[in-house]
């Protein structure tokens, strides 16, 4: 019996350290998952910010305007939550509308469930009009179950010297057929721009019995700005 008794205790720790080893596995598995898809999404902004701004006007001699769907504006819009931009890239001659944007749910109307709070992304061609003048865009979800951090914004810009651009009022190039010279200004001076997010997983960590979270950040030159 004191066998029997010592053989399944001993059988009890080796299928408990199975399902700890299990449940570590999903875990970190979570983890991974939550990365790739961080990374992804970094890398695709990376390559948008690298090709705002191309073509410029002065490539066409300064003949055209920011209204032509031949020329990119670049970013010509950012704040703590939101960016747009335009460029060609695909380096086909098509100027798109490019823009990023956070949604907190609040306003989900379907289909499906709520994929938010998310980032979500819209590219579309430039239309011959101002780039804020575009078709409304057409957001598609990147990177779900976001969780904003307060104090901590989603967009920050920098310019050459590294000081930080306020963006407390967001920036616009300008409204209705007119370009604001000031705004302008601030937004060519922008050299780089962050973005740190925070995504939370569907499985807590077995030691500190949290939803597991993974915060990540990435940051881009523009070159063409």
């Amino acid at each position: 019996m004191i066998s029997i008794l010592i053989l399944g205790i001993i059988i009890a720790g080796v299928f408990r350290q199975i399902e700890m080893a299990q449940v570590r596995y999903g875990v970190e598995g979570q983890k991974l998952d939550m990365t790739q898809q961080e990374r992804e999404f970094i890398d695709q902004l990376t390559r948008d910010l690298h090709q705002a701004g191309y073509p410029a006007v002065a490539q066409y001699g300064n003949v055209i305007d920011l209204n032509s769907p031949l020329v990119a504006a670049g970013v010509w819009y950012i704040s703590q939550n939101g960016l747009a931009m335009e460029g060609d890239l695909d380096g086909d001659g098509t100027v798109e509308s490019i823009r990023y944007t956070y949604n907190d749910g609040s306003g989900w109307g379907g289909p499906g469930p709520n994929p938010c709070p998310c980032l979500q992304r819209s590219q579309i061609p430039k239309v011959n009009d101002w780039p804020w003048n575009q078709p409304a865009p057409v957001y598609y979800t990147q990177v779900q179950n976001i969780i904003p951090v307060a104090g901590r914004p989603f967009f920050a810009a920098y310019q050459t010297d590294g000081s930080t651009v306020d963006l407390t009022t967001p920036l616009a190039l300008g409204s209705g057929a007119a370009v604001d010279p000031d705004s302008r200004s601030a937004l060519q001076a922008i050299k780089a721009v962050r973005i740190t997010f925070t995504v939370q997983g569907k499985l807590p960590d077995p030691n500190t019995k949290q939803l597991i979270q993974v915060t990540m950040t990435g940051m881009a030159r523009l070159p063409n700005n």
